[in-house]
């Protein structure tokens, strides 16, 4: 199981070729070349990079080491003759010297305990999205190893490069995974970043990579809905209990939570498009997941492992204060006062305005007949009660405040829009200006009645379909509301504009 190095360390080896850079231009040559801001790799660290031809067309891509001021990149083997070629290519009077290729087997330790397992020579980055470490050594004595499965299934469920070079391909940079993980925009100019640019920027890139959640384990092959190619599946993975077709999809598709009917290999199948990665690196959203797991098995009196859980996500996130109130509250039913209570004080340092942490101090102490110390906890229950509807009170005050300068700045705008309506009533702007302030208001007869207007007179107009859907739903109008929304969907994907997409397809979820 994966989750055993998400949540704690793991190790496994990967073959990669060395090619040393030494020479007084290196880190500018790889500046200028490589899609990673070179600038900003500290001494001793890691970070995958691509190198592209001048139409933006992925050459080779691999990790760039920085050991203090030496630099080494390490690549797949399989496009290794590319490589040289590509880090040659620009080569003109800087000082760099590239050395022969050395073939070496690199020791890769993941997870977010992976930094108790590592020596002192090692390399801090990022591999699947995880904090990690490479290390030129041996495999690390009493560390879990993963096999190549493993791997496979990890690398794939969060779009990783191969590390082998076998899934290369010489595409635009904007259609792969790579794009995500290896180009730092804004950073200056590289060898084709003029053409990566204005694709992000416009519309994005035509196909990209996505997952598709399916019912079933399906081949890979071409997709296909609305009798044209809309995509293609490359392998189909196991995640718990579920399938995920890694593919490239259209962008009228790539929009989060869609529900896809397409057909696979001559047969018809339903699915939902899914976002890399599908399973995060980040410590705090792996504490929430693990959080969920156990407040489940609490629920279920399996107490041995919820308390696992709760436990396993204070230490993923020590600030979490509902994992420590959850693991608290458990403990003290399963009359094990002392570790509860001292629960409830480590979620009153994290949260010194936790009213609950007091009163279930003072229950626990009363159980164990402490009454004295009870009723001290009680007291400060009652003190930060009386803190918290003061806080509240000027909460409340702000808020107030806010609101009121919300209006008076709808009402600006409002003049402004109307002024414009005065003189073209059909102006798309000021009428979905319009619509947009009434929608906030909830004032869902006034939206409607501007963002139809807008539609009428541009049905292309993106975000119109997302305001006039809450204005629908609204007025009750649900099943209008979500006919409304998957037009948007369709208009919005179809020009690139996916954050109004995605929030019309949430809307529709819910």
């Amino acid at each position: 199981m994966l989750n055993q190095y998400r949540f704690h360390a793991g190790q496994f080896s990967v073959p990669l070729i060395e090619l040393k850079l030494t020479g007084d231009d290196v880190e500018t040559f790889l500046q200028t070349q490589s899609t990673f801001d070179v600038s900003k790799l500290e001494p001793h660290s890691f970070h995958l990079a691509s190198f592209l031809d001048p139409q933006g067309r992925v050459e080779c891509y691999g990790w760039i080491l920085k050991d203090k001021t030496e630099f080494s990149f390490l690549a797949p083997e399989l496009i290794l003759d590319q490589t040289i070629a590509r880090l040659n290519k620009f080569l003109i009077s800087e000082d760099v010297t590239i050395s022969d290729p050395h073939k070496t087997e690199i020791l890769v330790i993941i997870g977010p305990r992976a930094h108790e397992h590592v020596s002192t020579k090692k390399f801090k980055g990022e591999i699947f999205g995880e904090e990690a470490f490479i290390q030129f050594s041996s495999p690390v004595a009493h560390l879990n190893i993963l096999d190549s499965h493993q791997v496979e299934t990890w690398r794939g469920l969060t779009g990783w490069p191969s590390f082998d070079g076998s899934d290369y391909s010489h595409q635009i940079i904007n259609n792969l995974r790579l794009f995500d993980l290896s180009v730092v925009m804004n950073k200056g100019c590289y060898p084709g970043q003029e053409t990566v640019s204005k694709i992000a920027t416009r519309r994005g890139a035509a196909y990209s990579p996505v997952l598709v959640e399916v019912s079933e384990m399906l081949n890979p092959g071409e997709i296909e809905s609305f009798e044209k190619k809309i995509g293609t599946a490359h392998k189909c993975l196991t995640w718990e209990g579920k399938f995920y077709l890694a593919s490239d999809l259209l962008r009228d598709f790539r929009v989060a939570g869609m529900k896809l009917h397409f057909k696979l290999n001559g047969k018809e199948h339903d699915g939902f498009v899914r976002y890399y990665p599908l399973i995060s690196g980040s410590s705090e959203e792996k504490s929430r997941e693990l959080f969920y797991a156990g407040s489940e098995y609490f629920m279920r009196d399996d107490y041995k492992t919820a308390e696992e859980k709760f436990r396993m996500a204070i230490e993923l996130d020590p600030k979490f204060g509902d994992a420590y109130e959850s693991l608290g509250v458990m403990l003290g039913r399963l009359d094990r006062y002392p570790e509860a209570i001292a629960i409830m004080q480590k979620l009153s340092e994290v949260d010194p305005t936790s009213v609950l942490a007091h009163t279930n101090m003072s229950l626990f102490l009363m159980k164990m007949g402490k009454i004295q110390e009870a009723e001290e906890q009680k007291s400060q229950a009652t003190i930060k009660s009386f803190q918290m509807f003061g806080a509240e009170a000027k909460n409340k005050e702000v808020e107030e405040a806010r609101k009121k300068a919300q209006q008076n700045e709808w009402a600006q705008r409002e003049s402004m829009f109307e002024q414009v309506l005065e003189i073209d009533p059909e102006d798309t702007l000021a009428n979905y200006g319009l619509g947009s302030i009434a929608v906030e208001r909830g004032d869902w007869e006034k939206a409607r009645n501007h963002l139809e207007k807008v539609l009428a007179a541009d049905p292309k107009y993106s975000v119109a379909y997302l305001a006039l859907g809450r204005a629908l739903k609204g007025l009750g109008l649900v099943e209008e509301a979500k006919k409304i929304w998957k037009e948007g969907i369709q208009v919005s994907a179809a020009k690139g504009d996916l954050m109004p997409a995605n929030q019309m397809q949430q809307e529709l979820n819910f």
